[in-house]
């Protein structure tokens, strides 16, 4: 064994928690050698990945998707072995019910919401002939007029007209990212989009210059995205790394040397000893953790609040075509995903006449079936038919903390600050939805470049190399 692979070998590793970042970067440092430990507070890994049975079947509890456009994702899942067990939504469209005449799909021609067209049809069916005119209105500005702004819902209030931004904007975005449009950052969710307003001197001018072809499906294992969890699990102990689950973190402290860390865990009565410390967890546990050590610079806000996902299994209640996911209107805005009409798996997998739905809702203050009422009543508002109580064979809720996305205006330069502060820190790297971003491609990409940076850094310290 050469020398540099034997300090590989030698090098600990510890990392903290077991959503997608942490076990892409424990599968980055157990590639090399390193010796490598993870630990996860829940019962299993996975993180936004999580999994709910629900009378015999299991299903995704959040994520249940990967963009055909997430190298990342597909490389690992090319890796465990599961690209050829991949099937594609049957119905993929996203509807809209934020304006008066309730559900519909959302305009084909758009960017984050954005119309090229505010006479087409499908545009019509959410804001109306009234604020069709008013979003023209913007066609017939003086292009003197155009100036650059950077938060989204300013720029399509200011152009278009609030029904553009209330009825086709707004709630895609509050739904997936937690946010109002006023904090999304246009030139980090569409960059192309203000460099083409100054060419075109309208918006929907530059929508359909930037506007892109359709893109290829979304795509998960058969049986559920919670597979790629089990799977890469399964990779990381083919390299030998240490996977405690149930296991919380309680503190983290310098050793007797003063560069390597000691990781203490709730019931434990030895400490783990790393001499790479990944820290995957959410914000809030990092900076716990971090406390004693160094004090963070602030992240861009707002912080998404905490969402509620309720999942319905029920039978008996014939349910129309609403696409791959239904959005409600208002500043919180609850949807619906037909998982059973949108996987065909799931759906071979029910007996006739019974569906899954996830719904999702801001936290309900009182018990599970308080939750479980109001998703049937927020589904039942969005597909427009009746799915009471008695319908639910069986339930399940799970409340989970949102990440902000990468668009968020100031998240980049915040994001920047933190990193470079804990990087004056020997022996220690942040990954997270909460520093890449949201987007689960983003987490694993991120985490991916943080581990690679970090373990070159902990080989060559005692070499002195840079």
């Amino acid at each position: 064994m050469t020398d540099l692979a034997q300090h590989a070998h030698d090098t600990r590793v510890v990392v903290v928690g077991g959503g997608i970042a942490g076990i892409v970067a424990a599968l980055e440092c157990a590639r090399l050698g390193l010796r490598v430990t993870l630990l996860e507070a829940a019962p299993h890994l996975g993180g936004s990945l999580d999994r709910v049975a629900l009378g015999g079947i299991v299903v995704d509890a959040a994520a249940d998707g990967i963009p055909a456009s997430a190298q990342t994702l597909t490389a690992l899942v090319d890796e465990v072995g599961l690209a050829d067990e991949l099937e594609t939504p049957r119905d993929d469209r996203l509807w809209l019910a934020a304006g008066p005449r309730g559900a519909a799909p959302a305009p084909a021609e758009t960017v984050l919401g954005i119309p090229a067209n505010p006479w087409a049809d499908d545009v019509r069916r959410h804001i109306e002939t009234r604020g069709a005119w008013r979003a023209y209105v913007d066609r017939l500005r003086p292009p003197l007029t155009v100036g650059r702004r950077r938060s989204l819902g300013d720029l399509v209030e200011s152009r278009m007209g609030a029904r553009v931004r209330d009825r086709l904007v707004a709630p895609y975005v509050l739904a997936v990212h937690g946010v109002a449009p006023e904090f999304i950052d246009v030139d980090a969710a569409a960059p192309s989009l203000n460099p083409a307003l100054t060419r075109t001197g309208s918006l929907s001018g530059a929508v359909a210059q930037t506007l892109r072809s359709g893109s290829p499906p979304r795509s998960a294992p058969r049986g559920g995205l919670h597979r790629l969890v089990d799977a890469l699990a399964a990779r990381l102990r083919d390299f030998d790394v240490d996977i405690r689950t149930g296991s919380r973190v309680s503190a983290v402290r310098r050793d007797g040397g003063g560069t390597g860390w000691l990781v203490a865990t709730d019931g434990a009565s030895e400490e783990v000893g790393a001499d790479l410390l990944v820290l995957a967890s959410d914000e809030d546990a990092t900076r716990a953790l971090l406390a004693p050590h160094l004090t963070l610079p602030p992240s861009a806000g707002p912080r998404p609040d905490p969402l509620e996902t309720v999942m319905l299994r029920i039978a008996g209640v014939p349910l129309p075509a609403r696409g791959s996911l239904v959005v409600g209107g208002g500043p919180a805005p609850a949807t619906v995903r037909p998982v059973s009409q949108t996987w065909p798996s799931l759906r071979d997998a029910l007996p006739a006449g019974e569906e899954v739905l996830r719904v999702t809702q801001p936290p309900t203050a009182g018990d599970d079936r308080e939750a479980v009422a109001a998703a049937c009543r927020a589904a039942s508002d969005l597909f427009g038919v009746g799915i009471g109580e008695p319908a639910v064979r069986a339930a399940a809720r799970v409340v989970y903390s949102r990440a902000a996305p990468a668009s968020l205006l100031g998240h980049a330069e915040a994001v920047a600050a933190i990193r470079d502060r804990a990087r004056t820190v020997a022996g220690l790297a942040l990954v997270g939805g909460w520093l890449s971003g949201n987007s689960l491609e983003r987490v694993a990409a991120d985490a991916v470049a943080e581990a690679a940076t970090a373990r070159h850094a902990v080989l060559w310290r005692e070499q002195g190399r840079p």
